[in-house]
């Protein structure tokens, strides 16, 4: 056999090269074909740019920089110099590539050809999508009705969300809608009664000494989940700082690393934070002086009658020991004294409560209750942004028209007897479309909500769609609920657009984040914002002359001080920045005479409105404390012989709203068995044996109002009693009874019992 030197046969390859290349007959094999992708003409070749901006799969508002070859986004990683995340960067902003790709994405508007749910579609351009909803909302308007335009908006911390809902104020109806009572409005709801303002709460990790995680989800998927994966990190590495020890209560075990896990029966919570409470007061170092001095409602007061009125002191002498409480907790009470001698030797401590801890039928009593646990410990922890960061939008102009409707009731009983104190109360909306009260809903837009994938009552939900007369969809593709539109006019994702973000509170001074397209738009799609503009153009009169702007675009980058925009540009997307554009007033935790926005002007371990409701006999029903912190026994439907389970559906690390299952690469998060895909069931082993189910069965799980068949998955972290199951899995949703909190109006999704029964 002949041999050629090593030489040789290098040369005659880049002979044969040379060959093929002149003759244009044979390719590179080394040339890797890529897709077209559309409007990169002004790229060259190799050509390589890192864009700024901030991810919007969830509502913590974290930097991005993404990296973009031949104007193409390739990789997506965190923003070092962005405060909310420090260049950290979850699974769920990794993956958004996977959704701007996505094959299945609506390239153009569509108007329904055939009757609704067939599939069947004629795509239109943009220019007749705004003439046909313009006429429709001009002939509604003059009607007299604007109040029967309702939006539910899925996206609220943006100035998308300001226009739309400057948008419908001119135009007079006062249904904008958005999604917190499908989350965690329980915790907003309790900041505004203890604190006197209504918002997400920010906890101040970075000096304490002790967290007690109140639920899993705080951990993993809510919206503080990096700051508190940013700070255990950071504090471990700083031999100075010490470590963060974090306790967790949760029925199931979180996914990722905590010191303590105690396990705890569903609606449990607020029991434990009193009982909690009750032993501080007994046994740890309470600082009476500085609670009569800072808290309003901790002693006895007197009110503007003269009626003396219980303070909070007197109530946890007088109950809410932890031998008392251990049967609605599960917890004995020797771990409730120790874990409360652990929050009063370790301080600053402080009690962090999430949307798994108060999605249940006494939620706000919950968050309540946990907010005056904070009181308690005296170095309060928790503290609330101070909004007012943009410059201020001049007042829209209302017409006679908008100003005599402003006053309608919204279609979601917000302000009613039904729901004294609550948020937006979306699952009663089916009902009132169903039943035309308070009136007919004539249009329906649904913007970053898909509620036949993400709410419960899908049967309810799909008649009531049914039933209005246009139904408008801004989905990036034909999700559940846009598969019964008459128009979907897809929306450009958050790596193609402007926006300008609010992020949920993970510093402890208000952020604004910018967002811009790291790409241009592959299809022909555009921001709603566009959308909102050209419509409110179309109508003219008074609408016109609110949203003045020429493109979404100008709302962004012109509707900020120049000192304001030049900080959020300097160094990345996002900074910190108030109203002035130089300093921030502090926030509510500190203890400052202008901080606090409550009746008393300081903490309150009490509801004013609550109080304020004892005549009404239905409210004395419902919340018979005076005002202070209780704990009622949690909602569940189904006859516990029936389904002697309690249903726990989490949102997992990869949970993304409305969006997961697009999402391949978090699909497959965790690799479970290697087979991630199934939906699962998981299950002390306990009671799997005694239901006679092993690791790998399939179950069916049912409810008094759906069923879900699943994998069995026997973990002892999870709480005897109790079937956790991971949201974002096809049925698991349809499980779930629509009850609320009747106070805050919130969705009670630990409020249903299962049974589960193994299939051949």
């Amino acid at each position: 056999m002949s041999r050629f030197s090593r030489r040789e046969i290098l040369s005659g390859a880049a002979l044969a090269g040379a060959a093929a290349l002149g003759c244009r007959q044979a390719r590179d094999p080394y040339r890797i074909d890529k897709p077209p992708v559309p409007r990169t003409a002004g790229w060259r070749v190799g050509e390589e740019r890192w864009v700024l901006s901030t991810c919007a799969l969830c509502d913590a508002g974290c930097g991005i920089k993404v990296r973009v070859v031949d104007g193409r986004a390739v990789k997506i990683e965190g923003n070092p110099e962005h405060p909310v995340n420090l260049g950290g960067l979850c699974s769920r902003g990794q993956a958004a590539l996977q959704l701007l790709y996505h094959p299945e994405r609506v390239r153009s508007p569509l108007r329904r050809a055939g009757a609704r749910g067939q599939g069947k579609w004629k795509p239109i351009s943009w220019d007749e999508a705004i003439a046909e909803v313009t006429a429709r909302l001009a002939r509604l308007r003059a009607a007299g009705h604007p109040e029967r335009l309702v939006l539910i908006d899925g996206e609220t911390g943006t100035f998308t969300h300001d226009l739309w809902a400057r948008f419908l104020s001119a135009y007079g109806s006062p249904n904008h809608i958005g999604l917190e009572s499908a989350r965690a409005a329980s915790a907003e709801l309790a900041t505004l009664h203890v604190l006197g303002r209504y918002g997400q709460p920010v906890y101040d990790l970075d000096r304490a000494a002790l967290v007690l995680a109140m639920g899993a989800e705080l951990l993993e998927s809510s919206s503080q989940a990096m700051r508190f994966m940013r700070t255990t990190r950071a504090r471990a590495e700083d031999r100075h700082a010490g470590r963060l020890p974090v306790i967790c209560v949760s029925p199931r075990r979180p996914d990722c690393r905590v010191d303590d896990w105690i396990p705890i029966a569903p609606g449990g919570y607020g029991a434990l934070a009193l009982s909690l409470a009750h032993v501080l007061l007994h046994d740890g170092p309470i600082d009476r002086q500085w609670l009569r001095a800072h808290v309003f409602g901790f002693a006895a007061w007197r009110d503007q009658a003269g009626v003396e009125q219980p303070g909070f002191e007197a109530l946890l002498q007088a109950a809410y020991a932890p031998d008392e409480t251990k049967d609605v907790t599960g917890i004995p009470a020797a771990t409730v004294e120790r874990l409360a001698h652990a929050l009063a030797e370790q301080r600053p401590a402080l009690v962090a409560g999430d949307g798994g801890a108060v999605a249940a039928g006494n939620g706000l009593s919950t968050s309540i209750a946990i907010c005056a646990l904070n009181i308690l410990l005296g170095d309060v922890g928790v503290r609330l942004r101070w909004p007012g960061m943009l410059a201020d939008w001049e007042e829209p102009a209302v017409d006679r028209l908008a100003a005599a409707v402003s006053a309608a009731p919204r279609i979601d009983g917000v302000g009613t007897a039904a729901c004294p104190f609550g948020c937006s109360r979306v699952q009663a909306i089916p009902a009132a479309i169903t039943q035309a009260k308070p009136y007919p809903v004539e249009a329906l837009f649904l913007r970053g909500a898909d509620p036949l994938a993400a709410l419960p009552a899908r049967r309810a939900w799909t008649a009531a769609l049914q039933r209005v007369p246009l139904l408008v969809s801004f989905s990036a593709w034909l999700d559940e609920t846009a598969w019964l539109a008459d128009l979907v006019l897809p929306e450009s994702l958050f790596l193609e657009a402007w926006d300008m973000v609010r992020p949920e509170p993970a510093t402890d001074r208000p952020v604004l984040s910018f967002r811009q397209p790291v790409v241009a738009a592959l299809h022909d799609t555009r921001q709603s914002g566009d959308f909102v503009l050209a419509l409110a153009a179309g109508l003219g009169g008074s609408v016109g002359s609110s949203l003045r702007w020429k493109s979404y675009q100008d709302v962004v980058t012109k509707s900020l001080p120049p000192a304001s925009m030049d900080a959020i540009k300097e160094k990345g997307a996002g900074r910190r920045v108030c109203a002035d554009g130089e300093s921030c007033k502090p926030g509510l935790g500190e203890i400052s005479g202008e901080a606090f926005l409550s009746p008393s002007a300081l903490f309150q371990t009490f509801s004013h409105a609550a109080l304020r409701l004892a005549g009404n006999e239905n409210a004395a029903r419902l919340w018979p404390g005076n005002g202070l912190p209780l704990w009622e026994p949690p909602r569940f439907s189904g006859d516990p012989l029936q389904f002697p389970f309690h249903l726990v559906p989490y949102r997992p690390v990869p949970f993304v709203e409305n969006g997961g299952r697009s999402l391949p690469w978090l699909s497959e998060l965790p690799l479970v068995t290697g087979d991630p895909w199934p939906v699962r069931a998981e299950l002390n082993p306990v009671d799997a044996a005694r239901s006679g189910l092993v690791e790998g069965d399939r179950v069916l799980v049912k409810s008094s109002v759906g069923s879900c068949e699943a994998i069995a998955r026997l973990s002892d972290g999870v709480q005897s009693g109790v079937v956790a199951m991971a949201l974002g899995k096809g049925g698991v949703v349809d499980l779930v009874v629509p009850n609320e909190d009747p106070w805050s109006g919130v969705l009670a999704w630990q409020g249903t019992r299962v049974r589960v029964r193994k299939l051949s």
